[in-house]
């Protein structure tokens, strides 16, 4: 990973319905409201219960039943954008008692104004007997289609949640195998083992130092991990083992010094996000050289932002050329990024002072989000 990269606008966003699928929803649903009015009329007036004028009843039923389309398209609108949710309460249900008094008065006055087309009454009603049966026949209707529209936003919501901690799961399983590949390889497993060979002799207590923390490393490669975010301190002690071993098999080649600030130390971070780039910055940034190299790990807040920063002294990112190294790892750290804090987390990689290369990790430090912590 040799590019500047920001994650992708949040994922797992709950997108408001489509028109195409609103509109004929409610006039369908509020057609077959209007045929099964008229057919409970029609069967009160075969038995000698009703009795209204075929046209009318016709007229009545569909023009009720079609000026509920709009009214139900605006319900379900409001209740995507103006939610009736905890610590907006107030101001969401101000917004709704607005709209439930447009309901009644449009429909009063929608009454009025076709009282000679369609003949809601016998003979021409008062203003105010017609805008209180308004508030007896909408009223009701307005509540339910409130709630049907929240029922619904809360359905979708949690499929989205779920859809999402399911992909967070799985990224995590990636993430996890793709250590324990890295730690695996053939090349790195045959390094350490030689180094340890040649140490047996020169320096036993090395040796028997780089055999526990290969043992450390790939245990805790193996344990399984239910959450998708651990403290800075944990993922520290979760990079310490190959750190070690790294050390131990470079020598004085290799330097690593960590500075993070005390007061981000229980932060929370994504699970496996450091081991990605330092292993970056060893493997293209200081093997390829045969003078010295050192790595600095470093964390401090800003604002409501945890700022993670991998320094190294080596190679640098290729001037003019196609970035080196990332792979699966850093493109599955990409993924996870995004779907946990979307917009709102960043990995980007710059030219370092006066040489090397920086990767700075940014992660929001307020709580994390929704499904970032479901258990596998």
């Amino acid at each position: 990973m040799r590019e500047e990269e920001t994650a992708r606008p949040r994922a797992g966003e709950v997108a408001p319905l489509p028109s195409w699928a609103v509109w004929p929803g409610a006039l369908g649903w509020w057609l077959a409201d209007a045929l099964i009015s008229v057919s409970q009329v029609q069967l009160l007036q075969r038995i000698g219960e009703a009795e209204v004028a075929g046209g009318a009843l016709w007229r009545m039923s569909l023009a009720s039943s079609l000026l509920w389309v709009p009214i139900t398209v605006m319900c379900l609108r409001l209740s995507e954008r103006v939610p009736l949710a905890r610590g907006r309460l107030p101001s969401a249900l101000g917004f709704h008692l607005v709209a439930l008094l447009l309901v009644v008065f449009g429909r009063a006055t929608f009454v009025v104004l076709t009282q000679d087309l369609i003949g809601w009454y016998e003979r021409e009603p008062r203003v105010l007997d017609v805008l209180a049966q308004s508030v007896v026949n909408n009223l009701l209707p307005f509540v339910l289609l409130t709630a049907g529209a929240h029922a619904l936003g809360l359905a979708r919501r949690a499929h989205v949640r779920q859809r999402r901690a399911d992909q967070l799961q799985a990224q995590l399983a990636e993430a996890r195998l793709q250590a324990l590949a890295s730690q695996l390889r053939p090349h790195f497993l045959f390094n350490a083992l030689n180094a340890v060979a040649s140490l047996v002799h020169a320096d036993p207590d090395a040796a028997e130092r780089m055999l526990a923390r290969l043992g450390d490393l790939l245990r805790h490669s193996l344990e399984s991990h239910a959450r998708q975010e651990v403290t800075l301190r944990e993922e520290q002690a979760a990079l310490a083992p190959y750190l070690d071993i790294e050390q131990i098999r470079f020598g004085p080649r290799l330097e690593v010094s960590w500075r993070l600030a005390p007061d981000v130390l229980d932060a929370r971070v994504p699970y496996l996000a450091l081991q990605p780039l330092v292993e970056n910055a060893i493997r293209h940034g200081l093997a390829p050289r045969a003078e010295p190299g050192r790595i600095e790990i470093s964390a401090e807040r800003e604002g409501d932002v945890l700022r993670l920063f991998v320094r190294d002294d080596g190679m640098g990112p290729p001037v003019g050329g196609p970035p080196r190294g990332g792979g699966v790892g850093l493109s599955n750290l990409r993924a996870r990024l995004a779907t946990l804090y979307g917009g709102r987390a960043g990995l980007e990689l710059r030219q370092g002072t006066p040489r090397g290369a920086v990767v700075e990790l940014r992660v929001p430090l307020d709580a994390g989000p929704e499904g970032a912590r479901v258990a596998a």
